[in-house]
Order: structure tokens, then sequence, then C-alpha cells
């Protein structure tokens, strides 16, 4: 865990909201507030509102909101403990390192990061001093930006080189073993990959955790490209090129671009498509497209035009559906691959060429050609795994619509083939559960899911005004709640009021024990409250007065269901005692 709750106080003492979120959005001051674009969704109108004084920001349009850590947390994908130690970071605070399990695993963690810190500059360093790799790189059309912005470098062919210099930085054999970088075996130690333009691999908070290295070797024994060695760290199958780069660009552009390699990947990145990715070196994994959907459920697919680009976008269709993903497919001339095609032809011809792209319906019956039951039954196949209903339907309107078949023929083989998988899925289900299927009830129905009027009203003064707070809680419990979601937060406000004098509601540690859509509603309420301190304490009395009211009429109909005519009387009479009086 993080040291203290000093450390977080310290944090937000040196970090201001409005500095950090300007880093990243265009804010503009809105009265109390400052508005801007929200960098977490598309949009043209500003919906995006930070607060200074209370140092929160919220968003109305897809209601992400919170403190400097929660924008954090949103905008570089990082779990609260990395939020933190970025940072602390940024603020000069020296924190406890962060505890993830045992001490050798932390610090072997710690060593491959600052070991793969090394090399970079290591192999940036070769780079500089090899005609033949700069020569390389200019002959492929990157400029000197994008080297730099990529940290693109060079492995000698040296046996050794890597090693050497991570022992004269005083790294142990073991941590360089664990980093990949260097293959230890019988006959001895050798660096992977020599020989080669190195392309770090960078992880969502673009921290190098692996290398792809390209070959400049002529022997024709040897691969033209590497990766490093999965690790604790790296996971080439849940890893993708360019993420780090491309992450913001896909939340605001909606959707991403995949790509089939490291330069195509880069060159775009060059000339300003800057929501691309690319795989390593292998076909789209599932994990690959579990990261991408994280910030966008929508892709474009650009492979080469050759029989193997059109294999590798038909597999790729397989995983996206399966995962859900909304894909189009954009195919480029034969011979050609993102980096020819926009060096020789431009940005702005490549941006009109996109407009080409197709989607998997007509893609695939182009494939198959003459076979169009082929093509038929195999997207059906993918309709069958979509998990999303409107995308599978979607998908299948069209599928009728250009094969010419009619769609209720298409909805009964679709029936047929679910039912013949969802047979084998249930025998094998019940098998393992060893029950009939019946469920229990859970209560969550017995209270409703909208929040009332009243109750937002007292929870904005509870999170804004602090000293009514006791005038609300002492009359008010969860018990009193009309809603199931009201219920749940008010027990999580009053246990942690009662552990946490003043208690701030807006601080992290509230914000932790809170669902996301309870801190969205927290936020939402903090930044647009426009409470008047005239009128507050007629306010709190009138939303006291009716949820008690409302209470009461549960109740009765309650009693009314059961028959209790005892118990009707005295909650008639309590209702009429309300409605007569005000509250003390």
């Amino acid at each position: 865990m993080i040291k203290n709750d000093r450390t977080i106080d310290d944090i937000k003492l040196k970090i201001d909201i409005i500095d950090l979120i300007a880093e990243h959005v265009d804010l503009k001051r809105a009265g109390q507030n400052f508005k801007g674009l929200c960098p977490f969704h598309a949009e043209k109108t500003p919906s995006f509102m930070v607060n200074p004084s209370k140092q929160i920001f919220h968003c109305f349009g897809c209601g992400k909101g919170g403190d400097i850590f929660a924008f954090t947390m949103h905008y570089e994908n990082m779990n609260f403990r990395e939020a933190v130690s970025y940072l602390a970071n940024k603020a000069g605070i020296k924190i406890e390192p962060l505890n993830n399990g045992p001490g050798y695993g932390r610090g072997i963690k710690e060593s491959i990061l600052a070991i793969h810190k090394e090399a970079v500059q290591f192999y940036k360093n070769n780079l500089n001093s090899s005609v033949q790799a700069r020569d390389y790189l200019r002959e492929r059309g990157l400029s000197s930006e994008v080297i730099e912005a990529f940290s693109i470098g060079y492995s000698t062919g040296r046996r050794d080189s890597l090693f050497s210099h991570l022992k004269n930085q005083s790294f142990t054999p073991e941590q360089i073993k664990a980093s990949g970088l260097v293959y230890f075996g019988e006959n001895g130690t050798h660096d992977f990959l020599r020989e080669r333009i190195m392309f770090p691999i960078f992880d969502l908070q673009g921290r190098t955790i692996a290398f792809g290295g390209r070959t400049l070797s002529t022997a024709a024994n040897i691969p033209k490209y590497l990766n490093s060695p999965d690790h604790v760290l790296f996971k080439k199958g849940e890893s993708c090129y360019g993420m780090h780069m491309a992450k913001n660009a896909i939340v605001q552009k909606g959707y991403s671009i995949v790509v089939e390699g490291y330069i195509d990947a880069i060159i775009c990145h060059q000339y300003s498509f800057s929501n691309v990715i690319a795989p390593l070196g292998t076909a789209l994994t599932a994990g690959q497209l579990k990261r991408l959907k994280r910030f966008s459920p929508k892709v474009l697919l650009v492979f080469d035009g050759d029989p193997a680009g059109m294999s590798a976008t038909k597999r790729s269709l397989e995983i996206t559906y399966a995962e859900g993903m909304a894909a189009k497919i954009l195919v480029l001339p034969e011979k050609e691959d993102p980096d020819t095609f926009l060096r020789k032809h431009g940005a702005d011809y490549f941006r009109r060429y996109m407009g080409k792209a197709v989607t998997p319906v007509e893609f695939l019956l182009k494939l198959y050609g003459r076979n169009k039951l082929d093509a038929v039954r195999y997207t059906l196949s993918l309709i069958l795994s979509c998990p999303d209903q409107l995308l599978s339907d979607e998908t299948l309107r069209e599928l009728s619509g250009m094969s010419g078949i009619d769609e209720a023929t298409l909805r009964q083989e679709l029936k047929n083939n679910r039912k013949t998988a969802g047979l084998k899925a249930s025998n094998v289900g019940r098998q393992a559960s060893g029950v009939n299927g019946e469920s229990e009830g859970t209560g969550l129905q017995e209270r409703g899911s909208a929040i009332s009027k009243e109750e937002q009203l007292l929870l904005s003064v509870i999170v804004s005004v602090p000293e009514k707070r006791d005038d609300i809680l002492k009359h008010l419990g969860p018990e009193n709640m009309s809603s199931y979601p009201m219920q749940g937060l008010f027990e999580k406000i009053s246990l942690y009021l009662a552990e946490n004098k003043p208690g701030d509601l807006l601080s992290s540690g509230f914000m932790a024990l809170c669902n996301s859509e309870e801190q969205a509603l927290i936020t939402k309420l903090s930044v647009d409250a426009e409470i008047d301190p005239d009128h507050v304490d007629a306010m709190i009395k009138d939303c006291l007065k009716t949820i008690a009211v409302k209470g009461v009429r549960r109740k009765i109909e309650l009693a009314q269901k059961a028959g209790d005519e005892k118990l009707l009387l005295s909650l008639y009479g309590q209702k009429k005692l309300l409605q007569r009086e005000t509250l003390d």
C-alpha cells in the first residue's frame, strides 16, 4: 500500500488540477469552473468541467470525474498505485516503492525497467555511431524527429556488447537474465538481439519493456525480425507497438488503425495518423484487441494487398468479432503497404483512400468470389461468435442485402447453428455446476434504480456543505433511500464519515470505496452544485420531509399487500402527521 494519506495530500498540494489537465486539454474559464473538450470521448461541444476550488473534474457527456489521481488513472490508463507513483515523481516527492508482491519480485520488476531504460540509451548511442544503420533508416524515409520520438536505436554485431555495458552499470547477472535481453546458455552468454535496428516496445505508461529488432545482416538463415522473449513485464501476445503514442488519439478519433509492421506504424505517425498501432510481428491476437478495446471498440484493419495480407485480415476478423469489436478493412494495392503507400502518395491521398474501406461482409464476399455460399457460412460463423447483439444484427442484415439471400433464411440458419452450439455448452455447464438452472432472487428489484430529486439535492449538500452533514444524516439513513444506488452510496458515506472526521468525500480515499457510477454522481453534483446558502436549511427540511412521506407510502403499499390492517392504521396516522408538521 502507499505509505500513508500524508503522501496523497502532499502530492495534491504540489500539483494543481488545472495545471495537470491543461497539459492535455485546452481549458477556458466558464464562471467558477474551467471548460474544455473531454479527452475521454469524442465531442464537438465542451462538456468537460474542472473546478479549481474543489480540485475535481467532471464530464457531463461520459460521466467520468474525480481528482488528479482519477484523471491520471483514466488518461494514462493506470491503476491507483501507478497513478500515485507517476504523480509523486511529477511533483518531486519520493515515496516507498510500490509493493506488488515479494521483495524479490518487486526488485526484479524495477530492475527490468531500469535495464531497458539503460538499453534504450545504449542502442541510441550505437545508432549515432553507425553510418550503415542511419543510412537504412534514411532509405526507409524515417525523419530524425520520428526516430527520436520512437527512441529507435541499433545493436552492433558484437557478441556481448550490451551484456558488458549492463554489468558495468552494476546490474547483476540475475537481473540481466530476467530482462530477456541477454541469452544465458551452456556455451556462455550473448546479447539476444545483435546487428539489428532496435525498436523499443513501450507499455501504456511509456516505459520500455521489450525490443523488436530488424536485422541488417544479409545472411539467409537469420530471421528478418525478432522480438524480446516474454518476461514478467512483457507478453508478446498482449502488447501492441505504438500503443503508448496512439492511445489518446484512438479515444479522440473513436477508432484505432491496425497495420502490420513497426515501420508501417512509425511512418503513419510521421504523416500525422496518430491512432495507428501494430502487432508485434505476428498475427493480431485476442490479447492485443482486448487492450485496444479499452480505448475504442472500433478498428480499421490496414493490411497488405497480397495473399498473405488477405489471409491475415481474415484471421483478424475472427478475433475482432469474438471480442465484439466493429471492424472495417482497407485493402491496399498489391505490393503496397502503408509505409510505401504514404511515401509515394502522401497523407492527403491516403486519407482520401481510407474512404474505400469496406465492411467485413463486403470484404469476405469479394474474397470468396464465386464461392458465395462459403462466404455466407463463414460470415455466419463470425456472427455466432460475436457477443454484441447489435453488431451481430447489423452484420446479418448487411449479409442478406449483399448476398441476395433472404434474411429469414439466414436467421434460421444462424438459429440452427446457435442451437447446436448452445446444446453443447449447456450440457457442459450443467455437468460442471450440478444445478437445475433455477436462480435465487437477489432482492435488488425491491428498490428502483431511479434517483429522486430530493436524494440528489441532499447528496449535493452532504458533498459540498460539510457543516450541514449532521443535520441530514441524523434524520436520514441508507434504509430511507428509495433507490438502490443511493442506498449503497449512503451506506458508504455513513461508514466513511464515522471513521474519518471531518471527512472529505472528494478525496481519493473515499472515491476508492465507490464504483464508477457513484464516483460520477459525486463529482457531477460537486461541480454542478448551485446551493443557495441563505435557503439551504429550508431546502434540507423540505427534502427530508418529502423522503419521509415517500417512505411511509412504500410501507403502506407493503402492508396492503400483506393485509395487515393494524399496521395500516398506524401508517396512515404517521402519514397525516408528516403532512401536517415540519421536521424539527
